[in-house]
């Protein structure tokens, strides 16, 4: 399957988002990586030819005013894990996962939030982690 991967102007926080276009089924994810606002439209029957989709096969999701966004690495690992946090209590459950499951693991971990216009930035690693050296 095709796409077409752009960097776009989020439409919650006006930063640079990126949107994921599958250009053969007309799939389509947006995701910001600043805020955490996140859209899918993604196809729920897949028994019918594109040219026969109604309204009704396709789901689409928006998360319009998240919380914020989290991202962290774990140690030896190639690619950072990105996503969205809807609530204040998720940011808490992403907050303790890292501390308590992850503390020798983590090798980066932040939250980030759209607040009063700005993208304030917490990074969780100075909490998580003692150097060893």
């Amino acid at each position: 399957m095709g796409s077409v991967i752009d960097y776009i102007e989020c439409p919650n926080c006006k930063t640079e988002a990126y949107s994921d276009f599958y250009y053969k089924t007309g799939e389509e994810y947006i995701n910001c990586n600043n805020c955490g606002y996140h859209y899918s439209a993604t196809i729920k029957n897949r028994n019918k030819k594109l040219s026969e989709l109604t309204e009704s096969d396709w789901e689409i999701s928006e998360l319009k005013n998240p919380y914020g966004a989290f991202r962290y690495k774990m140690a030896g690992d190639v690619g950072t894990v990105c996503g969205s946090l809807a609530t204040a209590e998720d940011a808490d459950k992403f907050r303790a996962e890292m501390k308590l499951e992850y503390q020798d693991h983590v090798e980066f971990a932040q939250i980030s939030r759209l607040v009063d216009g700005e993208i304030d930035v917490e990074d969780l690693v100075q909490d998580i982690i003692t150097p060893n050296n």
